[in-house]
């Protein structure tokens, strides 16, 4: 009778050594939130960027105007066993500290406002949101700028089009129709006419005279 001859790889350790494949997601939340960083050393970054953006906010007469000052984090209200029960979300309860300034009045009103709940990340890089565990995929952003490409030739003449990508905000292509039309679309919605952007953006071309003047020589 044959002995079965059996290979025991569990002696050995692993030769590479496995990466943390959250750090990722981790590391990116931790730069966002700061949340164990002091107000006054956080860095112009994430969640504190955005808030400084935003203020200061100020009235349409100028007369108030209210400033950011620091934001803070409380503890969470429920664990995450409970949220996965009740179906609530795990958030952290998010408040900011602002200060009201008023030019005919010399003093000044600050207080803690409550915004909501931020979600709060979990030790494998998920949130729990509404009961569920989701997680955050990353993904390539275009950079900023203006592209020119040749679509589909019509016949000898081809299609040129353009695509504006901002840092932020919606996407606007600019082709050439094969009815020799020049069109607009925004953010992947219907096309419409050129002329038809160029009178909702600026009065001046709020007629056709008045477009051919400005781009005749095109």
């Amino acid at each position: 009778m044959q002995t079965q001859f059996v290979c025991d790889f569990s002696r050995y350790g692993d030769a590479l050594a496995i990466p943390d494949l959250i750090r990722v997601q981790t590391e990116s939340y931790e730069r966002f939130l700061q949340s164990d960083v002091e107000p006054q050393k956080r860095k112009l970054q994430g969640l504190e960027a955005l808030l400084k953006e935003v203020f200061p906010i100020e009235s349409y007469d100028g007369n108030m105007w209210l400033e950011y000052l620091d934001f803070s984090l409380d503890e969470p209200r429920y664990t995450t066993d409970e949220c996965r029960e009740l179906g609530l979300t795990f958030g952290l309860p998010f408040r900011i500290r602002v200060r009201l300034h008023r030019k005919d009045k010399e003093e000044v009103q600050e207080e803690a406002i409550y915004l909501g709940e931020i979600p709060r990340m979990i030790g494998g890089g998920e949130f729990i949101i509404n009961g569920s565990e989701r997680v955050i995929v990353s993904q390539l952003h275009r950079s900023p700028g203006v592209d020119f490409v040749k679509e589909s030739a019509e016949g000898d003449r081809a299609l040129h089009a353009c695509r504006i990508i901002p840092e932020r905000g919606s996407w606007i292509e600019i082709n050439v129709t094969r009815k020799d039309l020049l069109a607009i679309r925004i953010d992947q919605s219907s096309k419409i006419p050129a002329t038809t952007f160029l009178r909702a953006m600026d009065e001046k071309f709020g007629t056709t005279e008045s477009i051919v003047r400005a781009f005749h020589e095109v």
